[in-house]
């Protein structure tokens, strides 16, 4: 449907007006050559097809033209109707939406008299024909905008009765527009005519909470705490509106339940496949330990599972309801880990949010925090960590207030810690904080009954998220995975369990290319070939440096493992380095 003919009825209107006021007759068609609107000899033609060329020609040139004399302009001469034409005049203007021509307005005489009349005034009856087009443009304009707007009204609408949590669209003076069953429910307001008649107030409590601003706000005189996001929406109309998204759940509700709730935990002891002595004793240290509130240290190689260890120990503990917090020491920056560790009030520093920062000790509080790769963490914050550690409680930055922690510390790394200490690079007196509890998780390589085992967990695992069928591990895998040494532990018996379900036929079948392919890149992977990368340099009779030699080292593993992020976290495994260490010997090579 055209432009035009949407709004027939008040172009219809716009046609009657100009030709009462300029005593002519007057049709408007639109962008398909269709009249729309007619008076006089027009009057019984409309919605039928026009021929003329003269509107061909203002569709084309997009200018108004007056016909003075219409046989013999140069116009008419391919009109199939010249002979029949008793017009004597015509004007034509043309109908803009968005710089297109989207219908044309033209006036025509039929006598010399009326010709005469409107040639007096012809400057000033075009200039009223064209602002007549305007008048109508803009008609086009206010029904096309609210056509979108009741389309993404519609389309919002969708969104907001399909989405999971509450969302309320309210306007800029807190009246609420629409609202999902939940939010409604939640805020106790009554769906219907009277929603319209709702308001609410939300005000931003200058705080944030795992991303999420909190709110408070009032409503038929009852006041709520909520958790979400604001968001304004402009640009479709010229109102403004806001809609609010926010956690389902009780106003009642302290913000300790919410980070409860955020803070889910789903690692359990039986969770942890094994059959090896060492892992079984392993698994006893770790119910009793449980019990206790003492700090536990937790070494091992990369990819033997540390964080699911910690997981575990805290779903033993009484503090299973309670959170768990993770923070990695080694992915954050340096500059910006004191602040993810302890957080910030608003205005600690350039850059900071204006609605401050809970950090990760205060989200655990009364849980668990987890520090992985703890052997990456710079020294300044050692000393920060260590005072934590003693007094069980920590200031925010920018801050002078002190925050009572209840807290469980769990750390763990695939250093030694010991060597780092004599280095230099690990405070003694924190070592000895950490090491209360000491856990070993054995690699895979020192528990071999558990290779077949485990392997057999992911293959099931793997063939549920991708949905096809069980590899079948035949012998001639079985034997390959055996003797494979798995420098990267669990982690890369899971990635080669991921590999075969991934190139295995509809029947779960491994083809023999497929099977040596696994072979050598297992072989290249080998522990003891990854301990001795170096191995080339010391077949040289030259004498390097040993930066030079850190230089040459990483340059080769990221020759062999690739330099994408993917590439760089194996890189930093193999190297037994943090991914933060390794991007600043990057950055210090120009690597």
């Amino acid at each position: 449907m055209s432009f035009l003919k949407k709004i027939q009825n008040y172009v219809k209107d716009y046609a009657e007006i100009i030709s009462d006021i300029l005593q002519c007759d007057v049709e408007i068609v639109d962008e398909d050559m269709v009249r729309i609107a007619g008076t006089g000899l027009y009057s019984e033609n409309i919605n039928e097809l026009c021929k003329g060329t003269v509107y061909k020609h203002i569709f084309d040139s997009k200018k108004s033209r007056i016909l003075i004399n219409p046989k013999e302009d140069e116009l008419c001469k391919e009109c199939t109707h010249k002979n029949d034409c008793t017009e004597t005049l015509e004007m034509a203007a043309p109908i803009f939406y968005k710089d297109k021509v989207i219908g044309v307005i033209g006036l025509i005489c039929f006598t010399e008299e009326d010709k005469k009349r409107l040639l007096k005034n012809m400057e000033t009856h075009l200039k009223f024909t064209e602002k007549i087009a305007d008048f109508i443009s803009g008609k086009v304009f206010e029904v096309e905008e609210e056509i979108e707007k009741k389309e993404i009204m519609g389309i919002m609408k969708q969104i907001i009765n399909n989405y999971d949590k509450c969302v309320l669209v309210i306007d800029n003076e807190g009246k609420i527009l629409d609202g999902n069953e939940q939010a409604l429910k939640e805020l106790k307001i009554e769906s219907g005519l009277s929603l319209a008649y709702q308001k609410i107030n939300i005000i931003p409590k200058n705080e944030v909470l795992f991303g999420k601003d909190i709110f408070s706000a009032e409503i038929n005189k009852e006041k709520y705490n909520l958790i979400g996001t604001l968001i304004p929406i402009t640009g479709f109309s010229k109102s403004e509106y806001k809609i609010f998204l926010f956690e389902n759940f009780n106003y009642d509700k302290s913000k300790e339940s919410i980070k409860n709730k955020y803070a889910s935990n789903n690692i359990f002891l039986e969770d942890i496949i094994s059959n090896s002595e060492k892992m079984i004793k392993l698994k006893e240290r770790i119910k009793k330990i449980s019990k206790t509130n003492s700090t536990v240290l937790i070494t091992g190689d990369s990819g033997t599972g540390k964080e699911l260890i910690a997981r575990a120990i805290h779903n033993c503990s009484e503090r299973s309801k309670q959170p768990f917090i993770a923070i990695n020491c080694g992915a954050i920056p340096e500059n910006l880990l004191e602040s993810e560790l302890f957080g910030y009030v608003k205005g600690a520093f350039s850059g900071a949010s204006n609605e401050g920062r809970i950090g990760k000790f205060e989200l655990a509080n009364n849980g668990v925090i987890f520090l992985d790769e703890i052997g990456e963490m710079p020294l300044f914050l050692q000393v920060k960590l260590l005072r934590v550690l003693q007094d069980r409680s920590i200031v925010k930055i920018g801050s002078n207030k002190l925050i009572n922690l209840n807290i469980r510390v769990i750390a763990a790394t695939n250093k030694n810690l010991l060597k780092l200490v004599k280095e230099g690079k690990f405070r003694e007196d924190l070592y000895y904080r950490l090491n209360v509890i000491p856990l070993k998780v054995p690699s895979l390589r020192e528990r071999k009954e558990d290779i077949l085992l485990l392997g057999e967990y992911l293959n099931n695992k793997y063939s549920k998220i991708l949905g096809v069928n069980k590899i079948i591990l035949d012998d001639e895998i079985k034997n390959i995975f055996l003797k494979h040494n798995w420098p990267g532990n669990v982690r890369e018996l899971e990635n080669c369990i991921e590999f075969l379900s991934n190139m295995a036929d509809e029947n779960g079948n491994i083809d023999s290319d497929t099977k040596e392919y696994l072979k050598k890149n297992l072989k290249s992977n080998s522990y003891y070939e990854e301990k001795n990368i170096i191995k080339s340099e010391e077949d040289t009779e030259e004498i390097i440096t040993l930066e030079e030699s850190e230089k040459r080292l990483i340059e080769k593993a990221l020759k062999i493992y690739g330099s994408d992020t993917n590439g760089k976290n194996i890189c930093a495994e193999k190297l037994g380095i943090g991914i933060a260490t390794l991007y600043r010997k990057i950055e210090k090579y120009k690597l």
